[in-house]
């Protein structure tokens, strides 16, 4: 999560700044986003956003953070859905990539973002982690002989998918699909 102050207007600023870094890295991509048109595009002086973060990385490690924030809570709320074990990982990973796929709609920089990922690796990596951990366990419970072997097999299709596909729905659905075709015939074995 982003780092926060006691002072709110210290806050919003971090706040503006953050949302303006991702409008403009949507519009005209990672590489042009410079100190200096992130300031103008938040509306801030150039002084006010190094007090604020010392480089650009700073300001785009703040937008992953609060882009996984977002995407923990659509995966923790399908991990809790109702429904057959295959249903709840579906909804899990179809939330997950649904936010990635929402965040980045429209924008003629998409995969120079998604590519841009690996820039904050450990932070990702840890997210990533917690998910396949969850998605073991949900399997293991369930009875899957193979959990974990499953689980990366699964979380590998999701990703598949939502790179090749466009569209928010489309992704959903097709990512829910791939859940309930690989899952349920390991429950039934």
């Amino acid at each position: 999560m982003t780092e926060t102050t006691a002072d709110p207007r210290a806050n919003e600023k971090r706040r503006r700044i953050i949302e303006a870094a991702w409008r403009l890295a949507l519009r005209n991509g990672l590489r042009a986003a410079t100190m200096e048109a992130l300031a103008r595009e938040a509306g801030v002086a150039k002084g006010t956003l190094y007090a604020h973060f010392p480089d650009k990385d700073a300001v785009f490690d703040g937008v992953v953070a609060d882009l996984l924030v977002e995407l923990a809570a659509a995966f923790d709320r399908g991990m809790r859905s109702e429904g057959a074990v295959a249903e709840r990982i579906g909804a899990a990973l179809a939330g997950k990539y649904g936010v990635v796929a929402r965040a980045i709609e429209g924008s003629p920089h998409a995969g120079e973002i998604l590519d841009a990922h690996h820039r904050y690796a450990p932070r990702v990596a840890a997210f990533d982690q917690r998910v396949e951990s969850e998605i073991v366990d949900a399997l293991a419970k369930a009875g899957v002989t193979a959990p974990d072997a499953l689980a990366r097999v699964v979380i590998g299709a999701a990703g598949g998918v939502a790179r090749a596909l466009g569209g928010v729905e489309a992704t959903e659905g097709a990512i829910r699909l791939v859940c309930r075709r690989l899952i349920e015939p390991a429950m039934r074995g």
